[in-house]
């Protein structure tokens, strides 16, 4: 089905230095977190200035969503056990998954968003699905760099609306068999 995951999400996932963890209402201050930082609300769908009540009925959306098998969103770990951030996997009304993340400062340039990416994708496709998508915001050259990390591919632009303004899109796909650097 087109709008459901081929699996329920694991509670948890682990990976190379990161340990990710479907999100929960507690998890809150990453959400207000990320919502306050200016090149997230610039290079991704986050919404601007959450606070712990917008916070928390965000994270219920999104544990609705695992519930129901449309996606998650899932809290980043390091090794240390901090949290630097969130990623998540959703249908997003598409054919194919799309994986997406945002790191706070701390988790960034450690290769975390790219080993959340890569698990993200790799669970997806162990499930059967045939390909995962992840968009990029035209001109964000990181998450271009972590698309290409994660083995995806550039295959076309797109234009979407986000907070009432319509932007361009790269999407990238990632297949099974794909190369990974």
């Amino acid at each position: 089905m087109a709008d459901t995951l081929r699996a329920p999400l694991p509670a948890e996932l682990t990976g190379d230095r990161t340990a990710l963890r479907l999100i929960t209402p507690d998890d809150w201050p990453v959400e207000v977190a990320l919502s306050a930082l200016p090149d997230v609300l610039r290079w991704t769908r986050y919404p601007p200035g959450l606070d712990e009540s917008t916070a928390r009925a965000r994270i219920e959306t999104r544990v609705r969503g695992a519930a129901a098998g449309s996606g998650g969103r899932y809290v980043v770990r390091d090794s240390a056990g901090s949290t630097v951030g969130t990623a998540g996997i959703a249908m997003n009304g598409q054919h194919d998954p799309e994986v997406f993340y945002a790191l706070l400062p701390a988790g960034r340039g450690r290769g975390l968003a790219t080993a959340a990416t890569r698990r993200l994708t790799e669970w997806a496709l162990d499930v059967g699905h045939d390909r995962v998508v992840l968009k990029t915001i035209l001109g964000n050259t990181a998450s271009e760099a972590v698309a290409r990390r994660a083995g995806y591919a550039p295959v076309a632009t797109e234009t979407a609306t986000i907070r009432d303004a319509a932007v361009r899109l790269r999407r990238w796909e990632r297949r099974p068999g794909d190369r990974v650097h």
